[in-house]
């Protein structure tokens, strides 16, 4: 708990107001990890968020090599964020344990092509984590505290270094520093991206994937937007202002039957840490 002193009425107001908010959806969430990871809604803006960056990055075709990620893209997606929900909600014990499966699922995949997965690239998905998790959580819930960045930060580095993967910024400037430069330097456009965004419109659906590219290029960072062509549009933005408003249980249950074909909504649901 912090206390910040102010004699500004201005000031006081806008605290007030932050401190009032609803900082997570039940009680059942502690930190802001467990909010991303245990609410549909949320998990679904960061992993379609994330998508930009992974179809944009310098080592993609580790993506394509197994070939699943063209025949069920939203399958793998929903089995990430599952593994994401289990490091969020469980015990220090367990989260080791998923860390290192998460890790261990790709030794196979290494063996079969002969070389292993560049270090770098798993760093840059542990910073895109990061990144994209503070992107989310503030598109419903505003700016996060210094205490609530930090932590979140700790948790992800935490994950990283059970998952072996070296050379992981120490401390958030560092981070800071090292994301910029990595998108700088590690992302460009290629066919494999675009074979990636097919593969996503054709299961989606036209209809659900008009909504997915809008939120792509909502959380897309800054310096991967001249690669793509997607736009925020004039009203998504006002539907999603509406939406933070009157979010509940309810409203999350609905995005899921806007957004999530019905084949995949049922584990979808179960994302929810309160279903």
């Amino acid at each position: 708990m912090y206390i910040i002193v102010t004699k500004n009425p201005l000031e006081g107001h806008v605290l007030k107001r932050a401190l009032s908010r609803k900082l997570y959806t039940t009680s059942e969430i502690n930190n802001v990890f467990q909010e991303i990871s245990g609410n549909t809604d949320l998990a679904s803006l960061f992993w379609i968020g994330s998508a930009v960056e992974f179809a944009y990055h310098k080592d993609v075709e580790w993506l394509f090599f197994g070939k699943g990620i063209l025949r069920d893209p939203i399958l793998r997606v929903i089995i990430s964020a599952q593994y994401q929900k289990k490091f969020a909600f469980g015990s220090p014990e367990v989260q080791q344990r998923i860390a290192q499966q998460i890790r261990n699922f790709h030794t196979p995949l290494e063996q079969k092509r002969g070389f292993v997965i560049p270090a770098e690239a798993y760093r840059d998905v542990l910073m895109m984590i990061i990144d994209m998790g503070e992107r989310t959580y503030e598109l419903f819930h505003g700016p996060l505290s210094p205490e609530q960045r930090l932590e979140y930060f700790e948790m992800c580095r935490t994950m990283g270094q059970w998952m072996g993967i070296p050379n992981i910024p120490q401390s958030y400037e560092e981070y800071l520093y090292v994301r910029e430069e990595s998108l700088q330097r590690n992302y460009r456009p290629s066919e494999h991206a675009e074979k990636l965004f097919q593969s996503y419109r054709y299961h989606f659906g036209p209809l659900r994937y008009y909504i997915v590219e809008r939120i792509m290029a909502l959380l897309s960072p800054a310096p991967l937007k001249p690669f793509h062509h997607f736009q925020t549009g004039r009203f998504f933005p006002l539907a999603l202002k509406l939406y933070r408003r009157v979010r509940s249980k309810y409203t999350i249950t609905l995005l899921e039957r806007i957004l999530i074909p019905k084949r995949y909504r049922r584990q979808a649901h179960a994302i929810n840490v309160w279903a």
